[in-house]
């Protein structure tokens, strides 16, 4: 969440054109898309069984866990075993299970920006979050000497995100091969955050759940599901025990129909991808979709005056680099968070600060949405901070 910092200064000779019955929310991070045929008749297929309200399987269908390893099978070409494969309550409830089995009570890497959610799930999973800058000369990504120089004896594991929310940066084959070997060289875990691996410019085909290796994956961003809560870990086979003994007592086992919904959904996608792809039907669609949103946002934004977009190589967020409306203190905001409340409150336009993201004065805003919704936010904010910055201007003039 955002947090409330405190109200920064009204400006109320802007309320009269912010269009308040007509927001723009940028803020969340999902796909909105109608429930695929295919998904809606294993619900009704679900809905109509006798034992529709009884207890799924804890560990998951072994529909869905099939489906699962067969996109990693797809993906990598080496067999993936189901029996490796754990559903959770979605990727952050799988994430939360990896991390409490992994390094409760030692410390984990975060590289830095990073999800929002990461370091209070660490924490509530009884890990500490170790924050590791990105090198700001190779897009905000870390490499084996920045984790070394963050690394204690109580290191654990390292989280790795790609594409990075929120900045949309991507680990490349090669600079994953060397986190890989490090984590290995050192006996230490990466944590592979895979939510987003459809979305970037080269997918990691390399991954695979070992000894120094553990995958979280799920249905929300790549498969258009965020609102069923199904995610996955795929684990070696003494941490899958672990993991599946802290599903067994924090959720216990997803809703069936939702598990339902989703294996069909994999299933129909694997066979679109087709043998030794990795990627198709509605994947590569969403995929090239996001592509032309993102140059249009980047196109777009780059047009507002006091926000500078910075490049993203993948993903589904933008991010505005708001060092210079944040100068001026337009809209009376000191911060990034005060001038996202302005800006909502104002011309209706959510954005989420990237303070909450380990990216201090910056904003974040999600590209999913349809090019006329993104120049039209793109225009609010031009008139919003051109408007806040004149105002400026007369007030130094006037004093």
């Amino acid at each position: 969440m955002n947090g409330d910092p405190g109200s920064a200064t009204p400006a109320p000779f802007l309320h009269e054109t912010a269009p308040a019955d007509d927001p723009i929310d940028l803020s969340s991070g999902q796909i909105l898309e109608p429930l695929p045929d295919l998904a809606r008749a294993a619900v009704r297929r679900m809905l109509d069984s006798p034992r529709v309200a009884a207890y799924a399987p804890g560990a998951g269908s072994a529909e869905l866990r099939s489906a699962v390893a067969h996109h990693y099978r797809l993906r990598t070409g080496r067999a993936v075993d189901a029996e490796r494969i754990t559903i959770t309550a979605g990727g952050r409830h799988g994430l939360f299970a990896a991390i409490a089995a992994v390094a409760r009570d030692g410390e984990i890497l975060v590289p830095a920006p990073h999800w929002s959610h990461y370091p209070t799930v660490i924490q509530l999973a009884g890990a500490t979050a170790v924050t590791v800058p990105g090198d700001p000369e190779h897009g905000l990504l870390v490499d084996p000497e920045r984790l070394d120089a963050a690394r204690t004896r109580r290191t654990r594991a390292v989280l790795v995100n790609s594409p990075v929310n929120p900045s949309g940066a991507c680990y490349d084959e090669e600079r994953m091969r060397s986190l890989r070997a490090w984590a290995a060289d050192r006996d230490i875990r990466l944590i592979i955050d895979d939510i987003y691996w459809a979305y970037g410019p080269d997918v990691d085909n390399r991954v695979q759940a070992g000894p120094h290796e553990v995958v979280i994956g799920g249905a929300s961003k790549v498969y258009a599901l965020a609102g069923l809560r199904v995610g996955w870990v795929w684990a070696e086979p003494p941490l899958t025990a672990e993991v599946r003994e802290i599903v067994e007592h924090t959720t216990g086992p997803v809703s069936a129909p939702a598990q339902a919904a989703a294996a069909a959904v994999l299933r129909h996608e694997n066979d679109a991808a087709g043998t030794g792809a990795a990627t198709g039907g509605a994947v590569a669609r969403r995929a090239a979709e996001l592509a032309g949103q993102r140059a249009v946002a980047m196109e777009a934004m780059s047009a507002v005056p006091y926000l500078k977009p910075l490049p993203p190589a993948g993903g589904i967020y933008l991010c505005l680099d708001a060092s210079q409306a944040l100068a001026r203190r337009l809209l009376g905001a000191d911060d990034d968070q005060q001038l996202c409340r302005a800006l909502r409150r104002e011309v209706g336009v959510g954005l989420r600060a990237g303070s909450t993201f380990g990216m201090p004065g910056h904003l974040r805003l999600c590209v999913a949405e349809p090019h006329d919704v993104l120049r039209t936010a793109a225009r609010r904010l031009t008139s919003c901070l051109t408007a806040a910055a004149e105002l400026s201007l007369t007030t130094v003039g006037e004093a």
